[in-house]
């Protein structure tokens, strides 16, 4: 056996072997099976970022955002907490954890060679926590500079948009007909439907208010006044 696989079968690398071979799995068997990541303590990891432009969906960022559900999920996040590793989801988190006590691990045992009987032992143990230390600190860095991508959106509703200015995208706009583009606080470029009961002159181009929205048709109204820029 050489000693590289000799030191992955051997403590203390086989713990973060074992544990890092579960995630992965876990990450290509829900992928597979398309369940959304919501297994594991019931930690939601979808990234979905898509904006519907019927303004009928919710932006879903969460990010594993569902980290409160139960006491499982609560015990994880208290540990991460106390490691000082937050800012990305929990599964996520254990993953790299996992995968740099792994590396930093099999790297030790394989620079400090053959040992055998009680000396493997207490040896294991100090490289197991060292390894934990050093994959806690390499972890933590990379949360921190990923944390900006995991921050929830808020969810974007059709009154959001009343009182933001479009521009007209079709030839006319009556009381049954027209469309115009408005872009949200975060800088998407929406196309929706608009109507203006009363006579007016707004045409392709046009820049005009949104002053009001029926929910049920999702149908915007529009000012009958021109923005002059």
């Amino acid at each position: 056996m050489s000693e590289f696989t000799n030191n992955l079968v051997s403590f203390p690398a086989v713990i973060f072997t074992v544990s890092s071979l579960f995630f992965l799995g876990f990450w290509v068997v829900t992928t597979l099976i398309g369940s959304g990541f919501d297994s594991l303590g019931e930690l939601d990891l979808d990234f979905d970022t898509d904006v519907d432009v019927d303004l009928d969906v919710e932006v879903d960022v969460d990010g594993g955002a569902d980290l409160d559900s139960d006491s499982g999920s609560g015990f994880l996040r208290s540990a991460m907490e106390f490691l000082g590793i937050t800012g990305m989801p929990i599964l996520l988190a254990l993953n790299l954890l996992s995968i740099f006590a792994w590396a930093l691990s099999m790297i030790a045992m394989t620079v400090i060679g053959e040992v055998s009987g009680t000396s493997r032992l207490l040896i294991g143990l100090v490289v197991a926590a060292a390894s934990l230390v050093g994959a806690r600190f390499l972890t933590n860095r990379i949360a921190t500079r990923l944390e900006p991508v995991f921050i929830p959106t808020r969810a974007l509703r059709r009154g959001d948009l009343v009182g933001s200015t479009c521009t007209v995208t079709t030839l006319k706009v009556t009381d049954t007909f027209g469309q115009a583009e408005v872009r949200t606080a975060e800088g998407d470029s929406l196309v929706v439907q608009v109507r203006c009961d009363e006579a007016n002159e707004l045409t392709a181009g046009s820049r005009t208010l949104i002053f009001d929205v029926d929910e049920d048709s999702e149908i915007f109204r529009v000012s009958a006044d021109m923005e002059r820029t």
